[in-house]
């Protein structure tokens, strides 16, 4: 159930209440200006002076108030004609009454005679009200009513009585009994609505007030908040949102915690990586200083691994400048549609220039294999892991590299195949974590900077492909990129 219709289940309780209270003030005005308790039997009673007669009253009431005008002696002596016209209204539900002075002189059948004089309505000579109510042994009666005076100037009255409905006598007797029940109804029902509100909504938006206090406090794995039978719909979705809000605001601060972690452990490779080439740097710069290099052949050995050594801290900066831009997303690709076998082929064209001694092959299907890249950045991809294995070939081994491309699904993959050291079983899932060389003491004899991979792994991931490598130690390695088909 909704808030909206519980809430409207609360307003008509409202209403309901709001009434109740109108009828008090009702019947404490009616109590002030009467000096009655209004009861069904008085309000009865104030609308029977008002209401007409019915066709059989007004007959009866006709016809013997003529009889008690003209002789009313007659009334007491019933006549045969008489008597029958009385027998025939008392067959149509009609009580007649004939009182003179404080006597019952004649009444209906099952009427009680005691209870006829004790609520006998007062002698009134005018006959200014006529009409009103009368109770008999508990039985309500709307009666008619004429006073006359007998030949002897004794009181006399006529009553035609109508027995009212069961339902009006049963309010009449109970009614009191009936709105009392009915306000405590109410009340409980009120309680009751109440109760309902506050299990289904108050209390779960308490609870969830509750570990939201608890997060302000910095409790993200707080108590997990409880789920409560017949709660209402909106509180149930506020729930399972807060609660999916509180996940990925743990997944957030796990995620930042790791992005601190790996900050530090970047600014500590970065001191080492950059500490080391400093170091030689100032170490033959000073021998230089101090004359330790004392003969030509000496001065420019030590000239030449300064500047090697220089050159190696310069392609570590390039390639640590270039990796925070990729992962900082500060690059913008430009990607064209473009055939990876003609874009390979240049590439091995540039390679074969810079280093005849590398044997370098192609290995591809007649068809173009059209890919959506950045030309710039993939040639640097692809270059990264072509100096990655010229880094490591065999030791008196030439070394040779297999460019081989092929369509495999909805991908194009291109496999980059060399003959060279390998990379053992247990390193193979780091060597794409920046910095790893695969060296515990990570000397940067080779010119590796640690970037290299860490950078092809960014870019071909901002190519919507992905980078996979096998290897075994002096067998070879195989590095597999899958692009996406361009259609």
């Amino acid at each position: 159930m909704t808030i909206k219709r519980r809430f409207l289940i609360s307003y008509i309780g409202g209403i309901f209440i709001a009434s109740a209270s109108l009828l008090v003030i009702i019947c404490i005005l009616f109590y002030v200006t009467t000096g009655t308790v209004p009861t069904p039997n008085t309000l009865y009673q104030e609308m029977a002076k008002q209401r007409s007669l019915s066709a059989d009253e007004e007959l009866a009431y006709i016809e013997l108030r003529n009889v008690a005008k003209t002789d009313p002696d007659k009334i007491i002596y019933v006549e045969q004609d008489l008597a029958y016209n009385i027998q025939h209204f008392e067959s149509k539900s009609l009580g007649v009454v004939i009182r003179k002075d404080e006597d019952i002189v004649y009444y209906s059948e099952g009427l009680v005679e005691k209870s006829l004089i004790a609520h006998f309505p007062q002698f009134d000579a005018n006959n200014l009200e006529t009409k009103g109510t009368i109770q008999n042994v508990g039985r309500l009666y709307r009666y008619i009513k004429f006073d006359f005076y007998f030949s002897d100037q004794t009181k006399g009255s006529l009553l035609i009585l109508k027995k009212e409905n069961n339902l009006l006598e049963f309010m009449t007797k109970w009614g009191i009994v009936i709105i009392v029940a009915i306000v405590c109804i109410s009340v409980a029902g009120v309680a009751f609505m109440n109760y309902l509100l506050k299990k289904s909504i108050i209390s779960p938006l308490e609870s969830l007030g509750t570990v939201m206090a608890e997060l302000k406090e910095g409790e993200l794995v707080a108590t997990p908040i409880e789920k409560m039978e017949h709660t209402a719909k909106e509180i149930q979705q506020l729930t399972m949102n807060f609660e999916n809000m509180r996940d990925a605001l743990i997944e957030s601060i796990k995620e930042q915690r790791n992005l601190e972690n790996n900050r530090k452990e970047l600014i500590a490779s970065i001191s080492h990586d950059l500490k080391t080439p400093i170091t030689s740097i100032i170490g033959y710069v000073e021998g230089l200083q101090e004359g330790v290099a004392d003969t030509p052949q000496k001065q420019e050995k030590y000239l030449q691994t300064i500047h090697a050594k220089a050159l190696a801290l310069n392609h570590l900066i390039e390639e640590l400048f270039l990796y925070s831009k990729l992962d900082a997303e500060a690059i913008t690709f430009h990607y064209e549609r473009i055939n990876l076998v003609s874009f390979l082929q240049h590439v091995v064209e540039e390679l074969q220039l810079i280093d005849r001694q590398v044997s370098i092959q192609m290995q591809t299907t007649k068809e173009p294999l059209y890919v959506a890249i950045d030309r710039m950045q993939m040639n640097r991809a692809i270059m990264n892991l072509i100096e990655n294995s010229m880094k490591f070939k065999k030791g008196g081994e030439p070394l040779t590299i297999l460019l081989d491309v092929y369509k495999d699904g909805a991908y194009v993959v291109l496999r980059i195949v060399d003959n060279g050291q390998g990379i053992p079983k247990e390193q193979l899932p780091y060597v794409f974590d920046r910095f790893y060389r695969g060296e515990e003491a990570r000397t940067t004899d080779t010119g590796g900077s640690g970037l290299g991979l860490a950078i092809v792994q960014q870019i071909i991931e901002k190519h919507g492909g992905n980078v996979d490598i096998q290897s075994e130690q002096m067998m070879g390695t195989i590095v597999s990129i899958a692009l996406e088909e361009a259609k």
